[in-house]
């Protein structure tokens, strides 16, 4: 799924609405920064976690945003102008330009889910990790997100189109296996789901729906149809009963 563009602008106004926030902070905690490590950050985005963790790492420490979009990573260096310890740079999750054991810290937000070859790209997350280095990554079980208040058929159709944007619809039920075969332990998980009942500007199900009705049209479903899908959703809200329900796992590892 390309991040350009108006979806990329979407994906960043998911980064910083409150589901978006409370995410980032999972991950955050999960880490433990101290100051004068070194942080990757793999499909940083905008940036909004790169610059959480530059600030725990102080002038001693680095940290590295890494994303396959230039115009994500165009926006994450706005974000992050003043921070001297960061660097920004488009790359290739499953073939990191690092040399072995360079990192104490990796985060992941919803990348893994989009790349195909997902073990080599956590093989190379654990090559570039520090023994003992702690790694935190939050993926979707995609089987359970979803919207609520349009008409069942349309919505289904929408639902089943959005499938195809993600090539591992429920990797978190896989990584534990896969993080254990790629060189990671004390692997641990805990899911960090939530519900939004209201479609307001800062609500993750505001944005979300525009990706979805974006990508939608991309996949030849009808403009029409996507329209009604979208206004129906806006009635549900305005009558009481919009619902959007998402279940991100956080996932946590230790190099070996």
């Amino acid at each position: 799924m390309d991040f350009g563009g108006d979806i990329g602008l979407w994906q960043r106004k998911i980064a910083e609405c409150q589901e978006g926030t409370s995410r980032r902070l999972a991950v955050f905690e999960a880490l433990g920064i101290q100051s004068g490590q070194s942080v990757l950050d793999l499909g940083c985005g905008a940036g909004h976690l790169v610059r959480d963790a530059a600030l725990a790492t102080g002038d001693t420490g680095r940290v590295i945003g890494l994303d396959a979009s230039e115009e994500q990573i165009s926006a994450a260096r706005e974000h992050c102008a003043s921070l001297d310890m960061v660097e920004l740079l488009t790359g290739d999750a499953t073939n990191l330009p690092f040399e072995d054991e360079k990192f104490d810290c990796l985060a992941s937000i919803q990348m893994y889910e989009y790349i195909d070859d997902v073990d080599a790209a956590l093989a190379e997350s654990a090559r570039v990790m520090k023994p003992g280095g702690r790694a935190a990554m939050v993926s979707v079980l995609w089987d359970h997100w979803r919207f609520h208040g349009a008409e069942p058929e349309l919505n289904n159709l929408i639902h089943n189109t959005w499938r195809l944007h993600c090539p591992h619809q429920m990797l978190p039920l896989e990584l534990p296996v896969k993080l254990k075969a790629a060189g990671f332990n004390g692997i641990a998980q805990r899911p960090i789901a939530f519900i939004n009942t209201h479609m307001h500007e800062n609500a993750f199900a505001r944005w979300a729906s525009q990706l979805v009705a974006a990508f939608a049209l991309a996949q030849a479903v009808e403009a029409g149809k996507v329209a009604a899908w979208l206004q129906q959703l806006e009635t549900a809200d305005r009558e009481g009963r919009f619902g959007f329900v998402s279940v991100p796992v956080l996932t946590t590892a230790t190099a070996l």
